[in-house]
């Protein structure tokens, strides 16, 4: 499954991202607000990236790099992260809760740079026998799963 190529952002176009920063900004009483200079490049960057084949891995520096362009104001980290796991919950259906929750919390930690991609790939391959052994089909033959925010507290650039 971490090297199997299909679409995996097919379910999550540009305007779903928006919706969900939205909901995210929303659900605390924030304005969603765009960046100006990261809007457009992530934009483009993730339009082109939805339609492409890509393994699990390109999948999320998808979103690792458009969450380091910054295109929103509030909920930065939380939409992609959120996007993230949406993408790999779908791999985790039949893993046990622990290592689910340790590959949920790998994956979104390096989308939001709390990690670098040489810990994302140790986690990723010491549990590929496990990710391989899911029962998934690929996503462009499957109903698209929801993006459905998950309100988190968003802490202030340092």
């Amino acid at each position: 499954m971490t090297r199997t190529k299909q679409q995996w952002l097919k379910a999550a176009p540009w305007e779903a991202v928006l919706a969900l920063n939205k909901a995210l900004c929303q659900a605390q009483k924030f304005e969603p607000l765009n960046n100006d200079k990261g809007f457009e490049p992530a934009r483009r960057l993730w339009e082109k990236s939805v339609e492409a084949t890509l393994s699990l891995q390109e999948a999320l520096e998808v979103c690792n790099k458009c969450h380091g362009l910054g295109p929103f104001t509030f909920n930065n980290g939380n939409t992609f992260a959120a996007i993230g796991r949406t993408i790999i919950d779908e791999c985790l259906k039949a893993a046990p809760p622990v290592e689910a929750q340790i590959i949920r919390t790998t994956v979104c930690h390096y989308i939001v740079g709390l990690i670098g991609r040489k810990e994302l790939q140790q986690v990723l391959r010491h549990f590929e026998p496990l990710l391989d052994s899911s029962p998934s089909t690929p996503r462009a033959q499957t109903e698209s799963p929801r993006l459905t925010p998950l309100p988190q507290e968003q802490r202030a650039p340092a």
